[in-house]
């Protein structure tokens, strides 16, 4: 049974936050943590540097200084891109296939019906395993949107992320991701070291929902 002891959503100064790779791992070891994704936004996603291939393989290079360093750790190495109202993903230099973990959002506010048409467009070829801050832009919410989301999502086998970041305005969708069988992924959306793990609530959700948490050994190849 999945421990749920992770946080997959973690961003750097590689994109629109504080914290050195090294820090964030530091923290995370400190905290007792499993397993953690680091996500950054590289361009053109909402809140990326110009850098292209350099940036992420300056990165890459830190998170495996960090796995070196934190061998109690595992460490992933991967990227938060946007899904637009296409359904598309934001390309990324290099392709997305180099990292292990693509957390696909929305940064656009939208109502559940585009949310959920845009997001049926995204799964019917999936190219990313977690959908970020479901719904962080939500301005509505129709149980039919949630529920053909709900059923997208488990067939692409793509985890709902339990964000901590973003309150939960909707939660009968959880409940619907239940029905359907989908799983479920935490991930604080930390922006500082003090913000990595920070996920009682949503630790305490998941168990009193009974929420089926992702496998994370499942994702990635981390320190394979």
């Amino acid at each position: 049974m999945p421990s749920g002891n992770h946080d997959l959503h973690i961003h750097s100064l590689y994109s629109d936050a504080s914290s050195e790779v090294f820090r964030i791992a530091e923290r995370s070891s400190s905290l007792g943590l499993d397993t953690i994704a680091i996500t950054d936004h590289f361009w053109p996603s909402l809140g990326s540097r110009r850098g292209g291939r350099p940036l992420i393989e300056e990165r890459r290079a830190e998170i495996e200084s960090a796995r070196d360093h934190f061998s109690e750790l595992r460490v992933l190495d991967g990227a938060e891109v946007d899904i637009d109202a296409d359904g598309e993903l934001a390309e990324v230099a290099g392709g997305l296939e180099q990292f292990d973990l693509i957390v696909g959002s929305f940064h656009w506010s939208m109502d559940s019906s585009l949310w959920a048409q845009a997001l049926a467009r995204a799964l019917r070829e999936p190219r990313f395993q977690i959908l970020g801050h479901w719904d962080g832009f939500l301005t509505s919410f129709r149980e039919s949107d949630g529920d053909a989301a709900a059923t997208a999502l488990a067939k692409a086998g793509v985890a709902i992320e339990l964000s901590g970041r973003y309150q939960v305005q909707y939660p009968r969708f959880l409940e619907q991701g239940k029905e359907h069988g989908c799983v479920f992924s935490f991930g604080s959306d930390a922006h500082s070291v003090e913000g990595i793990g920070r996920l009682q609530y949503q630790r305490q959700l998941a168990s009193d929902l009974d929420l089926k948490i992702v496998d994370v050994n499942g994702l990635g190849r981390g320190t394979d």
